[in-house]
């Protein structure tokens, strides 16, 4: 059986499947909180994120009780990092007492137990939105906030009667709608201005083509573009000079730690000897696609990246110090993060 904190970390990836997709032309604004009813002095039993797009801007725990900054331009203005960490506090007992109530009301008082909450917003390149504020409970959708209606919707049948309760008080509904409406997608003008120096930045790949034997006649071809940025980039395998279907590839594509991004494309293939196999990347730092080649024999070309990054990350932070910042403020955690 998986252990309680392991599960309590796994499930910060995997949590929330049917939010919205991000495109390419979109940037993403969201809190993500987690709390457990798992006492363990080694693992924090609540934490809590903010991010844009695939960027995280504050890590907060329950075991250091203070907001944690992962890039050097985020600020909430009029106030500090203390006043930031007390209302992260205080969204902590409010989370802590809501887990509470729903093991009671549920009859769920024995075992591990986790309560995850995922809000915030999605701007599309076109000047439309989605929002989204919606709660989980041990893994499972429970309950979201329907902006259309200003309520709220059971995503479980157990969560039918907490609506019926939560959907009384109007005025509040009504509060978090607005909230939604009128703060989260200023916060992305905001964050992406602040940031400027982040988000604008042109980061080329380094292109490597790996291989693996499955069997005796078929290989499993890697095509890797390390450290892009923007996210968006166009990979393309072609065999003997002919574009392959996106059927027979899989593509994936996540965040690293210095906000580059690291994308692949897998093939598994059986080889003839002459074939000869050609991944193209195409990313808006390039003048032109860079191109890696193998053949059956294993030899494959590497294409360097030009420039390092330090001199960006170096004019970023400069910059950064001469910005004047303006972000958010409290009262329920919707408002509380955003007012």
């Amino acid at each position: 059986m998986m252990e309680p904190y392991v599960l309590f970390i796994s499930l910060s990836v995997i949590l929330f499947p049917s939010s919205p997709i991000v495109s390419s032309v979109s940037h993403s604004h969201f809190f993500f909180t987690t709390i457990t009813n798992d006492i363990n002095y080694y693992y924090p039993t609540y934490y809590s994120t903010r991010s844009i797009d695939d960027i995280t801007l504050y890590w907060y725990d329950s075991n250091n009780k203070v907001i944690e900054r992962r890039v050097p331009w985020f600020r909430r203005a009029n106030s500090t990092l203390l006043d930031a960490s007390i209302n992260e506090f205080n969204i902590q007992q409010h989370m802590q007492s809501f887990l509470q109530m729903l093991k009671w009301g549920l009859n769920d008082t024995e075992g591990f137990h986790i309560l995850q909450l995922l809000d915030g917003c999605v701007l599309y390149d076109n000047g439309t939105f989605d929002t989204l504020y919606r709660y989980h409970y041990d893994g499972k959708p429970f309950l979201s906030f329907n902006m259309k209606e200003a309520n709220w919707t059971a995503e479980d049948p157990k969560a039918q009667n907490l609506t019926y309760i939560l959907n009384v008080n109007e005025n509040k509904t009504k509060e978090i709608r607005n909230i939604l409406f009128n703060k989260c997608v200023p916060h992305i003008h905001e964050l992406l201005s602040l940031g400027n120096c982040t988000f604008n930045r042109r980061e080329p790949p380094v292109v490597m083509v790996t291989q693996m034997l499955i069997t005796n006649s078929t290989y499993q071809l890697n095509c890797r573009a390390y450290g892009h940025y923007p996210k968006t980039i166009s990979m393309t395998w072609y065999k003997n000079g002919e574009p392959m279907s996106e059927s027979l590839i899989e593509r994936v594509t996540l965040p690293l730690p210095d906000i580059t991004y690291l994308t692949w494309l897998l093939l598994n293939i059986t080889l003839k000897q002459d074939d000869v196999y050609t991944c193209s990347v195409t990313h808006s730092s390039l003048t032109s696609p860079l191109i890696a080649i193998w053949r059956l024999s294993g030899e494959s070309s590497e294409v360097s990246r030009g420039m390092s990054n330090g001199g960006v990350i170096a004019l970023c932070m400069g910059i950064s110090l001469l910005v004047v910042l303006t972000v958010f403020g409290a009262v329920s955690i919707a408002k509380s993060r955003r007012q």
